[in-house]
């Protein structure tokens, strides 16, 4: 009867130990699960020429590795500045099972991108996985227990990954930053070449000034864009649709400046009456 009891007694440890050793292998030094942590690539720089379409591959990585497949939904964050119309961002990605990194592909389009935009992706919440943590070791680190050690893959991740964009330009770049008034509504420029015609303006639909009020320019925000120009003559051109400039006090006073570099090609401020011109060439 002893040797029988013995005999169930080691047997019963055997299954405790293994069902211990279960539970540790799949914990992180914190507690958190290795298969509840998952993350993003920190961020992204792109440059991406004027209208035309970039692909960016971009990494998810988990903790560990499944036996199934591992789909997420991707989110894009409020804080995402560049225009909906310029990127798309896939709905889902998927860590294939058998290994620790899945990737997706987002399009993004250089228009409208002015000084640079962002895009912020996120993985969507989901209950029991770990997104929050900033940053880990980038190497297979050991998980030491009193029942031995065992090994737990860890990258580099991030709740989000931000893609930041930048219009590339071989040519002549000029950057166009206008400070507005108390009256943003009243403001529309125009930049043209050697020919007079108009290759870029703002505040203007069908002739007429419209300003940037109704862009969703409040009173003394800063607009700013920029072009990427051939070498040649050209005209900037500032309007003001009620005839006093950009003045509305002494102490309230918009002002413009349009420039290649460090060099000034156009600026001014206060009362410029309803039009100011200056011609400029770029080397």
């Amino acid at each position: 009867m002893k040797f029988i009891n013995s005999k169930l007694l080691c047997f019963a440890m055997i299954i405790l130990t293994i069902a211990f050793t279960g539970c540790e292998k799949d914990q992180l030094s914190d507690g958190v699960s290795s298969d509840q942590f998952v993350g993003m690539e920190p961020s992204k720089n792109v440059g991406v020429a004027k209208d035309a379409t970039v692909t960016v591959e971009s990494k998810v990585y988990a903790s560990n590795i499944s036996g199934v497949d591992r789909v997420f939904a991707l989110v894009v964050d409020p804080a995402t500045t560049h225009d909906p119309s310029y990127y798309t961002v896939p709905a889902t990605v998927t860590i294939p099972a058998g290994q620790s990194v899945g990737t997706f592909q987002v399009e993004i389009i250089g228009t409208n991108l002015g000084d640079g935009k962002k895009l912020i992706v996120g993985l969507e919440q989901v209950l029991g996985v770990d997104q929050n943590v900033t940053s880990v070791v980038n190497d297979p680190v050991p998980l030491n227990s009193p029942l031995g050690t065992y090994p737990i893959v860890n990258n580099v991740v991030s709740k989000t990954i931000t893609y930041t964009i930048q219009e590339t330009c071989d040519l002549n770049k000029v950057t166009l930053s206008i400070t507005f008034d108390n009256y943003p509504e009243e403001t529309a420029w125009e930049l043209y070449d050697s020919s007079s015609t108009v290759i870029a303006s703002g505040g203007i639909e069908g002739g007429v000034i419209s300003g940037y009020a109704a862009l969703g320019f409040a009173d003394q925000s800063t607009f700013t864009t920029s072009f990427c120009l051939p070498s040649g003559d050209y005209t900037f051109v500032i309007y003001d649709d009620y005839g006093d400039g950009m003045f509305t006090s002494t102490a309230i006073q918009g002002t413009y400046s349009l420039k290649f570099g460090e060099t000034v090609l156009a600026s001014g401020q206060g009362n410029f009456g309803s039009i100011a011109d200056t011609a400029f060439t770029l080397p």
